[in-house]
């Protein structure tokens, strides 16, 4: 980081996200992107329903979820899990940590604070899509079709 933050989650703005699928889901970034230089922060709102993240794992970035509110289903290299508010799920690189996470409420906003680990370029790989999306400090975001195996 460039500089301490101090801040109230309700001093965030947030931001509409899409996902691969065309849901929108909602992230207050704690740390902004560009300011990060080895962490990244932010809080996730998934609406009643819908999915965060297409599936996906990363060459390079470890993440830590900890859920804050409500309930999901969170699908893994192990299998579906379901997740409640504080339970703490940690991903490491590589396909091993593959992830996604859907709301599986039938009322209440699914709430997470997403740590992760950002290197100067990362790799995030999704296997249902098959494509790799590259990003990183110098690297404009570019999403790439893998060839078929």
């Amino acid at each position: 980081m460039k500089n301490l933050i101090a801040t109230n989650i309700n001093e965030i703005e947030a931001m509409s996200v899409k996902n691969s699928n065309g849901e929108t889901f909602y992230a207050k970034p704690v740390i902004p992107w560009e300011d990060a230089s080895t962490c990244s922060a932010a809080f996730i709102e998934i609406p009643v329903g819908k999915s965060s993240y297409s599936h996906h794992w990363h060459e390079r970035s470890e993440e830590i979820f900890y859920i804050i509110n409500g309930e999901g289903k969170l699908r893994t290299f192990h299998g579906d899990k379901n997740v409640k508010a504080g339970d703490i799920i940690c991903f490491p690189s590589g396909e091993k940590g593959v992830h996604s996470i859907t709301n599986t409420s039938s009322e209440n906003p699914l709430i997470y604070i997403d740590f992760a680990t950002k290197p100067k370029t990362d790799i995030a790989i999704l296997p249902d899509t098959n494509q790799a999306m590259i990003y990183g400090n110098h690297v404009s975001e570019t999403i790439l079709d893998m060839p078929k195996k």
